[in-house]
């Protein structure tokens, strides 16, 4: 997908599986990365690669990124067929631009069109998530805590307090206990 900024800059998006980025992306991934979030590592995922990633390009250079996961997760009785967003940022030169929408939009478009139950996210400032449809839940969670490429073993938590959810259907946020069926997104 390709667009005009207001500017007349062209916007390219374009979605690609974790092993086809070459390693020169995966160095601007990285840098991009570091930018956004302080104390990330020095690679291009922080626990393990996302299934697949969106890029916003601007002139040839990464604008903005996201991470998605597929996993069905527990909730409850319910196994759900999930996305799950890791690390959405946006370069500092990029910001307020509507990047961060754009890619909520497409993760959100795509879900859809696979039948997935939810988008989930977990996240610190919920402003911009609320606003394209996300909402908090409280439930008790539990996910693999994995650290420099070891697991560490299995973390609960009562309510994160930063878990958000996007239903996708008619379905709402099932009661019950969350069993993320692997690391935290």
């Amino acid at each position: 997908m390709s667009e005009a900024g207001a500017d007349g800059e062209t916007i390219t998006m374009i979605r690609l599986a974790e092993p086809e980025i070459s390693a020169d992306l995966h160095g601007s991934l990285q840098l991009l990365l570091q930018e956004c979030f302080a104390g990330y590592p020095g690679r291009s995922y922080f626990k393990l690669p996302p299934h697949f990633r969106y890029l916003v390009m601007s002139g040839g250079d990464v604008a903005a990124q996201m991470g998605v996961e597929y996993r069905v997760i527990r909730v409850g009785d319910a196994v759900l067929r999930t996305f799950g967003i890791v690390d959405l940022c946006v370069t500092a030169g990029q910001r307020h631009r509507g990047r961060a929408g754009m890619l909520l939009a497409e993760v959100t478009g795509l879900a859809r069109s696979c039948g997935m139950d939810f988008i989930v996210l977990f996240a610190d400032d919920a402003r911009l998530y609320a606003r394209h449809g996300w909402t908090r839940v409280t439930n008790r969670c539990s996910w693999v805590r994995i650290d420099e490429h070891v697991t560490l073993g299995l973390a609960r938590r009562e309510d994160p307090g930063v878990m958000m959810v996007k239903a996708l259907g008619g379905q709402h946020w099932p009661d019950g206990d969350v069993d993320l069926l692997g690391h935290l997104f």
